[in-house]
């Protein structure tokens, strides 16, 4: 069932990854320089995974084992591009709003990402529990 609670969390991490690989392309480097998400392979190919890969993960409901698996990949890579924001943002010498927006959003995707990790582990044991009872 799309209605699930998790099917909104992925939803927002949709949205939010869309709205700042269109709004905020440039991201910082760890070194503190500025790279636009469309000159840096690691940087398109991460940012692509998160927003297709979201979209992609919500329907899998039918699946969750799968489901929780690329959730947890898709946390793995979200907590790198903001380990990698946050070095380079405290790193920079002039650093912008859109550089620190840029990191409450990865903060935010990241926070999504671990409630729905938890709200599908949540299914699983109640389907668990529904299954013993039979």
């Amino acid at each position: 069932m799309i209605q699930r609670i998790q099917s909104i969390y992925l939803l927002f991490v949709f949205l939010m990854q869309l709205a700042a690989f269109f709004f905020l392309p440039d991201r910082l480097i760890y070194n503190g320089e500025t790279a636009f998400v469309h000159q840096s392979y690691i940087f398109l190919i991460a940012n692509l995974l998160l927003v297709v890969a979201s979209l992609w993960n919500i329907f899998l409901y039918r699946n969750r084992k799968k489901q929780f698996i690329v959730n947890r990949v898709l946390l793995l890579i979200a907590m790198g591009l903001l380990i990698n924001q946050c070095v380079g943002y405290f790193n920079a010498e002039v650093a912008s709003t859109n550089q620190l927006l840029t990191c409450v959003l990865y903060m935010l995707t990241v926070v999504f990402l671990s409630l729905a990790n938890k709200s599908i582990k949540r299914d699983e044991d109640l389907v668990r529990s529904a299954d013993r009872l039979r």
